[in-house]
C-alpha cells in the first residue's frame, strides 16, 4: 500500500488491511525516529568533540565522541521508555487502543 489513503478509504478496509496500514505507519515512524537520532548524535557530538578538523581524530576526540554518543543513547532510551510507559498508562486508564504508536526504536 504505497499510495496515500484518505480517511474514507481507510474506513472501507478490512480489519487485516487496517492493521497492515497501521503497522506500516509504525515502521515508518520508527525509521524516521532512528534517522533523526543518528543525525542528532552526529551533529551534537561532532560539534562538541571535534575542535580542529583534520585528516584523523585525536585520541581525546575519539574518547569524547564515544562518551557523548553513549550518554546521548542512554538519555534517548530513558526518554523513550518513560514516554512509552506514560502512553501505556494513559491508554489503560482511558480504555483506548494499545499504546506504542509511533514509538522509536530502543538502542540498548
Amino acid at each position: 500500500m504505497d499510495q496515500l489513503l484518505d480517511v474514507e478509504t481507510l474506513k472501507n478496509l478490512s480489519p487485516e488491511q487496517q492493521e497492515q496500514v497501521i503497522n506500516g505507519v509504525k515502521q515508518q515512524a520508527a525509521l524516521a525516529n532512528a534517522q533523526n537520532l543518528v543525525t542528532d548524535i552526529s551533529e551534537k557530538c561532532t560539534n562538541k568533540c571535534i575542535t580542529a578538523p583534520g585528516s584523523s581524530l585525536a585520541s581525546g576526540e575519539k574518547q569524547c565522541l564515544q562518551r557523548c554518543m553513549d550518554r546521548f543513547m542512554e538519555s534517548w532510551n530513558l526518554v523513550s521508555q518513560t514516554l512509552q510507559k506514560r502512553l501505556q498508562d494513559e491508554m489503560a486508564s482511558s480504555g483506548g487502543m494499545s499504546a506504542g504508536f509511533g514509538q522509536g526504536p530502543s538502542f540498548s
